[in-house]
């Protein structure tokens, strides 16, 4: 293949063409090469058409971080099949529902049992990796060993459905936005800012990949390396002690990671943090959750004040905002301002317009707003208007058009008929040294209607001395803001991407309230 006739650029097929031996996936001790992962993805993608897969189809991944999902991914794509992201940690029954709402007719898993798939009639195809060979279903490593009949070319197009965490119902499906409805002068000026957001470098970048991969992160943090031709380093579980070894056995420059990855490694102690050399880290993105200022300044301090970037968004709208390290100074506890093609606005109850600087929802105007979630009809006015999402969120804009997020609305604690809003008091406690993580709810309360419970996870042995602490928050927090108890707990109920689940923390203490939040 000559300069001039080669695949196009960014593509898995180019990268083969390019840097046939550059390392593309490293998992422990195995790397796969490009020109490797993509005569894999073709071997596979050549099963899947024996097996009668077509372009259209729906297939569920319930995979975790490992080579796997990378092969299956890319064969998808190739053959224009949209991936049904499902959450590993899901029980059968919660991803039997995914499966069925979604209208997926396939599975690939790597479940240690798969008799939960095997009785899904919808399920017409079932792919499992790691299982014995009499084992039902076809065996990926079967299917990746088959002979490739030709070669293929990846379908420029998005191919995977997310579905909400269904914290407050069931969870519903966001699909693929649908680019031909687009300008694709918008839709190129908001996925360059978005790519940028941390910046790689312009070729074989190294990136740490920690996010699951049913989520939007995980899979775009990997998209973005591998369109350079980079490496992608698969870490999976979550290991803090490891993060530091990879980062310095790979040299990793790019990190994104959700606050809780990053308070697992402050809880680790500076002493044992300062024996990596972390100095090629280039750029550290996070998001997903509050970010406490306390814990901006350990990062700053532990990784440089270049390097910290942090982004705002939600599966329904896309990326919203970002904050660059030279901002952080500026504004630590914002996320940013707008990407390009952005328009947000914070609103009241009635869609109105609040002025600068008061607290509201926000409401985003994006390329990619979703119209209607998978099976449902269009959304209304009470959460799409005028092409504006109302993201659940709380929060205000500054004069200089930095947003400040102040909480879920579903997090809100009405106290007295008073708003109190739990992420300023999280980020209060965990400015207190002996704090490694903490969440704050409302439980019910016979006068007030609900008062402050803090849960607290201490840092390293230490057990947090809780009446220092509510001395140490007075000149922090106003009175009503301070919690009226507290519990030392291990750790706290997270979703794969590190958001703490406060229903579960709240259920037995509103199981037989009079009302439920």
């Amino acid at each position: 293949m000559t300069e001039s006739n080669h695949p196009p650029f960014g593509t898995l097929e180019y990268w083969a063409w390019k840097s046939p031996d550059h390392p593309a996936l490293i998992k422990n001790d195995f790397v796969m090469s490009y020109s490797d992962w993509n005569k894999a993805a073709d071997r596979m993608a050549t099963a899947l058409s024996n097996l009668g897969f077509k372009s259209g189809d729906r297939l569920g991944m319930r995979l975790r971080i490992d080579t796997p999902w990378f092969i299956i991914q890319r064969a998808l794509q190739k053959l224009d099949i949209t991936i049904v992201s499902v959450n590993w940690k899901l029980t059968p029954e919660e991803a039997q529902y995914i499966l069925k709402d979604s209208g997926a007719t396939a599975l690939a898993c790597d479940d240690g049992n798969v008799t939960a798939w095997t009785e899904m009639p919808e399920i017409k195809t079932l792919i499992t990796v790691n299982q014995r060979a009499d084992s039902p279903g076809h065996r990926f490593e079967d299917l990746v060993s088959q002979e490739a009949i030709g070669s293929f070319q990846t379908q420029p197009r998005q191919n995977s459905i997310l579905y909400t965490s269904g914290t407050t119902g069931k969870p519903k499906g966001v699909p693929p936005a649908d680019l031909s409805k687009i300008d694709p002068q918008v839709v190129a000026r908001y996925m360059k800012a978005m790519a940028s957001v941390p910046p790689l470098p312009k070729e074989h970048p190294v990136v740490l990949l920690t996010l699951p991969l049913h989520h939007g992160a995980g899979p775009q943090a990997a998209m973005a390396a591998s369109l350079r031709g980079g490496t992608i380093v698969l870490l999976d579980p979550y290991d803090p002690a490891e993060v530091l070894r990879l980062i310095e056995r790979h040299r990793v420059q790019v990190w994104t990671s959700v606050p809780t990855m990053l308070l697992r490694i402050k809880a680790l102690g500076d002493e044992i943090v300062r024996t990596f050399d972390l100095s090629s880290i280039t750029a550290l993105n996070t998001g997903a959750a509050p970010v406490p200022k306390s814990l901006k300044s350990w990062v700053i301090n532990t990784f440089g004040d270049s390097v910290l970037w942090e982004a705002y968004g939600c599966s329904e709208a896309g990326m919203l905002t970002y904050i660059s390290p030279n901002e952080q100074a500026k504004k630590p506890e914002s996320s940013g301002r707008p990407y390009p093609e952005v328009e947000l606005k914070i609103i009241d109850d009635d869609w109105n317009e609040v002025p600068s600087g008061v607290a509201g929802e926000i409401a985003a105007k994006t390329p990619f707003v979703l119209k209607r979630y998978i099976g449902k009809p269009e959304l209304g006015e009470d959460t799409l208007k005028d092409g504006f999402y109302r993201t659940g969120d709380v929060g205000h804009v500054d004069e200089d058009g930095y947003l400040f997020i102040t909480d879920r609305i579903k997090d809100m604690i009405v106290a007295g008929g008073v708003n109190i809003y739990p992420a300023e008091i999280e980020s209060a406690i965990c400015e207190f040294p002996d704090v490694a993580h903490c969440a704050v709810i409302g439980i019910p309360h016979e006068d007030f209607g609900e008062q402050i419970l803090a849960f607290i996870v201490s840092r390293s042995a230490k057990t947090v001395d809780t009446p220092k602490l509510a001395q140490f928050l007075e000149g922090r927090l106003a009175k009503f803001k301070r919690p009226h108890q507290y519990e030392l707990v291990e750790e706290l109920p997270l979703s794969p991407v590190g958001k703490v689940l406060k229903t579960e923390l709240r259920e037995p203490y509103w199981r037989h309230a009079e009302r439920n939040i």
